[in-house]
């Protein structure tokens, strides 16, 4: 059900004509200490994806990492505002239950503003014990409060009680894991972000959000791509990043890590990427698939490097198996 807001994502969607016609691609940015990632290498990074076509740059949420991923998405979306032209900036997502949503509301109205309507605020209820303890937030009600959270916010919006105002309607797109999960985050949210390192998991939620919801928004993927024109060198620059990835969000939610199976995981050849792609589009009908950018222990050269082949190969071989 869409709630208030309009996806935005530009050119894409055609009321009355057929609906989706071709995909996006955006990039997930991995702020943290590894990697210099609080350095200008990061914010280059997603200019040369503004430069390369890429639609949408997402930024994440954590508190009191040990490498220091990112608290202050908010921030940092000001700071790609400023240095982008045509990419869109987005949360994936803000943890919305650790956050007053009047501030929040007046923050996204400012970067709506600065960014010249590129904003999008993607929230989800978080997680992580360790968070809500350290924030004093009860995480018994977190989905509550995510709810609670964006109604306010839209509200906040359309009534006038922030100022200064939104130039427009904002979308907002909420995150979902589980079955009650994805119930909310279609139920409040104009699109649903999915984030699955594998293309299985991104299937398999796809699969749950169907059954749970008869009539879903847009789906936003977001998972783990790396490309190289040799698909060995491709993992072995991939692979650590990736299992330090896993063992991270696995610390966040109390889990064992995944056993890593290279076969798995959106790395190869750009060819035989685009294909995997193609298939995945047909089994989630994504919209929006973000990949992360730059994995921890990549290289920044690495890192541009395989942006510039999703570019130039993967981004135009996927629109024209999924557009025929």
């Amino acid at each position: 059900m869409n709630c208030g807001g309009t996806w935005h994502w530009t050119g894409s969607w055609t009321p009355g004509d057929g609906g989706w016609v071709t995909v996006e691609f955006g990039v997930l940015v991995d702020v943290r200490e590894e990697g210099a990632g609080y350095s200008g290498e990061r914010v280059e990074e997603v200019v040369a994806a503004d430069r390369l076509g890429f639609e949408g740059a997402w930024l994440s949420e954590h508190h009191l990492t040990a490498d220091g991923v990112l608290p202050s998405p908010l921030v940092m979306a000001g700071v790609l505002a400023g240095r982008t032209s045509r990419i869109r900036i987005g949360t994936n997502v803000l943890v919305l239950p650790l956050h007053h949503p009047l501030r929040v509301a007046e923050d996204v109205a400012v970067l709506d503003l600065v960014s010249g309507g590129r904003f999008v605020l993607g929230v989800g209820q978080g997680y992580a014990e360790r968070e809500f303890a350290a924030f004093g937030a009860d995480r018994r009600r977190r989905g509550v409060l995510l709810e609670e959270g964006v109604r306010r916010i839209r509200e906040a919006w359309s009534a006038g009680d922030v100022t200064p105002r939104p130039r427009g309607e904002i979308p907002i797109y909420a995150a979902g894991v589980t079955a009650a999960g994805l119930r909310r985050a279609a139920r409040v949210g104009d699109g649903v972000i999915i984030y699955c390192a594998t293309p299985a998991d991104l299937i398999a939620r796809r699969t749950l959000l169907d059954e749970v919801v008869d009539d879903p928004p847009p789906l936003i993927c977001t998972g783990i791509m790396h490309v190289d024109d040799d698909a060995d060198r491709a993992w072995a620059e991939a692979a650590p990043g990736i299992a330090y990835l896993e063992g991270e969000i696995a610390s966040y939610g109390g889990t064992e890590p995944p056993r890593l199976h290279r076969t798995d995981y959106l790395v190869g050849t750009p060819e035989d990427i685009a294909a995997r792609l193609i298939d995945l589009h047909a089994a989630t009908r994504f919209v929006h698939f973000a990949h992360w950018l730059r994995l921890p222990t990549l290289s920044h050269e690495a890192a541009v490097r395989s942006l510039e082949l999703i570019a130039r190969r993967v981004v135009p071989a996927v629109r024209a198996g999924v557009s025929r």
